[in-house]
């Protein structure tokens, strides 16, 4: 097949650099990296091997890339959440030589704005439970093995796209329901990720605090009465049994929860900092807050379910982006932050 990789950073570079050894792989991506992979080919570090991928075509233009590669049989969507937007205008005039799109990112509206783009039919839903960073630019690596990527149907069968998935080596689940599995997967990155960015402290730590897990778990109770007032159900992931994790939730008294979770989210992510703890400390005015937690503040709105605590994070955040708090002034002030979300 050929496949197209449309943001080749931790996602799309390990997804593109592994299917390049049974498929041809095209990068689309900012002059550094294509520039990297042009020189050096794109390193791809797991826990258990080390190797370089040296044929991969990566280009800045997509004018170039289609007159390279005429069509493709997939192209894999794997910007960050608030940039499909973009994505999708780029894309349009050459969306008649595409058959099909997968879209990993986080969030719920991914798959909708693709959608009306380029029709339903044409998208797939995806989700990575893997945790991937970018220690250097023309280098990804994998932190984690053990869990995999959930693959689902917007509105017609994908199962040739499922075996191609296959050739990562990662795990690959199937679910009929795409948006059961976007919001199960949801709940994982909402997890340690608010309170960490805004308190710049590694999750560890913040779920080693009663106060700020406290807030965790009144976090995740309202992004679970918002999935109820909808009738989504959480599903298990690959790796991750979020069904389970959904019940502790909504019913484990709270001493017993931290005791379970704070290991498990501890490690959880391997060595990578949570994503909006990385944009923050990278002094980035735009993170995936309005992806996460945002996602949760929305919905609810629109049915009518209260997300008191949601909205103060979101809003934190949003302040710290754009320069309107002090980042020094809100690192480890935990007790500020229990003030301001008291429900």
């Amino acid at each position: 097949m050929n496949i197209l990789i449309i943001g080749a950073g931790a996602i799309g570079g390990f997804i593109g650099g592994q299917l390049a050894a049974q498929h041809n792989v095209t990068l689309f991506d900012r002059a550094p990296l294509v520039e990297a992979v042009r020189a050096r080919g794109l390193r791809i570090i797991t826990p258990e091997s080390e190797h370089t991928v040296t044929n991969l075509a990566a280009f800045t233009s997509l004018e170039e890339i289609f007159t390279h590669t005429p069509r493709f049989d997939l192209a894999l969507i794997s910007m960050k959440a608030f940039d499909t937007p973009t994505a999708i205008q780029v894309l349009r005039p050459y969306a008649d030589r595409i058959e099909r799109f997968l879209t990993p990112q986080n969030g719920i509206d991914n798959e909708d704005l693709l959608g009306a783009a380029f029709g339903r039919a044409k998208i797939i839903s995806g989700t990575v439970l893997n945790p991937i960073a970018v220690p250097e630019i023309g280098v990804v690596r994998l932190e984690k093995i053990g869990r995999g990527i959930g693959l689902a149907p917007v509105d017609s069968p994908i199962e040739p796209y499922v075996d191609v998935i296959r050739a990562t080596q990662l795990l690959v689940r199937t679910y009929a329901d795409y948006r059961a599995m976007k919001w199960s997967k949801l709940i994982l990155n909402l997890i340690g990720n608010a309170t960490s960015a805004i308190l710049d402290m590694p999750t560890r730590e913040t779920f080693a605090d009663e106060r700020v897990f406290k807030i965790e778990v009144q976090m995740l109770r309202e992004a679970l009465a918002v999935m109820r007032a909808q009738s989504i159900g959480p599903v298990d992931l690959p790796g991750s049994p979020v069904r389970l994790l959904a019940f502790g939730i909504r019913f484990a008294p709270l001493f017993i929860l931290q005791r379970i979770l704070q290991p498990m989210v501890g490690g959880g992510r391997g060595d990578k900092p949570p994503s909006l703890l990385v944009d923050m400390r990278s002094g980035r005015t735009q993170s995936e807050i309005d992806a996460l937690n945002g996602t949760i503040v929305k919905a609810g709105k629109s049915i009518g379910v209260p997300t008191p605590v949601n909205v103060v994070l979101v809003g934190i955040v949003h302040d710290l982006l754009a320069g309107k708090a002090d980042r020094s002034e809100w690192r480890r002030n935990i007790d500020r932050l229990v003030e301001l979300t008291r429900v």
